[in-house]
Formats: C-alpha cells, sequence, structure tokens
C-alpha cells in the first residue's frame, strides 16, 4: 500500500499517471472506503456527518459511472478496447487523488478555522488545484491534451454538481 500511496503522492506532483496504479479491484475498494471514511471529516461545522457520508457516496458513485461511461465514449469513439481496459486505474487514481485532497483540507480547516477569510482563499486554491490533477489524470487515461483532461474534469465536476442538485430538491 505504501509503494500505491508513492504513486498517488506522484500523481499529485504531475510526475506519474493512473496507469502507474496497479488494476486492482481490491484496492478501489479500498479507496472507495478511505473516501468514505475522509468523509467524516466536517469542512463546515454546521454540516451533519451523515450529511457529509452522503456528499462521499454521492461523489463515489457519480465518479465511477462517470468513468465508465467516458472510457466507453472513447473507446466506441475510436472502435477499440483500449480504453475501458484503463477504468480501474482511472477510477483508483480519482477516488485516491480526491481522499488525500480531501484529507488535506480537513486538516488546514482544523488549522485554520478562526482565519475565515485565509480558509476561504485555501479552499479556492486546492479547489483549482484539484481541478488540474484531475484534469492530468484524464489526459493520461484518453491520451489526450492537457486542455482536453481539464474540459473532462470540469465536465466531471458539473455532473457531481448536478446529481447534488437534483438529490438535494428531491430530499429538501
Amino acid at each position: 500500500m505504501l509503494l500505491n500511496l508513492k504513486v498517488f503522492i506522484d500523481i499529485l506532483q504531475f510526475s506519474r499517471g493512473p496507469q502507474d496504479l496497479p488494476t486492482s479491484s481490491s484496492l478501489l475498494s479500498l479507496i472507495i472506503l478511505i473516501n468514505i471514511a475522509v468523509g467524516f471529516i466536517s469542512m463546515d461545522p454546521n454540516i451533519d456527518y451523515v450529511m457529509n457520508i452522503f456528499f462521499a457516496l454521492i461523489y463515489i458513485i457519480v465518479t465511477i459511472l462517470f468513468i465508465k461511461a467516458a472510457l466507453t465514449i472513447r473507446d466506441n469513439n475510436t472502435k477499440t478496447n483500449k480504453y475501458l481496459v484503463r477504468y480501474l486505474q482511472v477510477c483508483s487514481g480519482i477516488l485516491g487523488v480526491h481522499a488525500l485532497i480531501t484529507l488535506m483540507t480537513g486538516i488546514i480547516i482544523l488549522l485554520l478555522t478562526p482565519m475565515g477569510d485565509l480558509m476561504l482563499f485555501l479552499f479556492f486554491v486546492i479547489s483549482i488545484y484539484a481541478w488540474f490533477v484531475n484534469g492530468y489524470i484524464f489526459k493520461n487515461a484518453f491520451d489526450t491534451t492537457m486542455m482536453f483532461g481539464l474540459s473532462i474534469s470540469l465536465l466531471h465536476s458539473m455532473v457531481f454538481l448536478l446529481v447534488i442538485v437534483i438529490l438535494i430538491q428531491i430530499l429538501i
């Protein structure tokens, strides 16, 4: 697991990609559990832990379905089978990086709680950084340019937010 952690840190530094992760359903399962555990970290003291877990589960489900659909579309577009086989690696990469960034953000929030403006600025910077890291992962997953990878990352974020908005409207 420490070797995989090193790969995730290298992905965060843009020096390795999801192709460097093992194609392992057990690794993906572990990363999903870590994402759920990280969901217990409250980014806002006014939000209940149940809601944080709910958001974590929705992120996991949307991410897994989004990656499956995107890789399938890419395979159909190129008339090959070379992209869908990357499914476990891409899911592990996106969700693993998400868990690390969420953990870092949670620690920063705990340390800087009294400093509202600085905390807001850091949250914005971390969000932009996460968008670039996800774009880098998608760039490698789809053998494309960074601009296209960033576009896929933005689309992924928009789909997640759309699902959250719809679910909140249904549940409220």
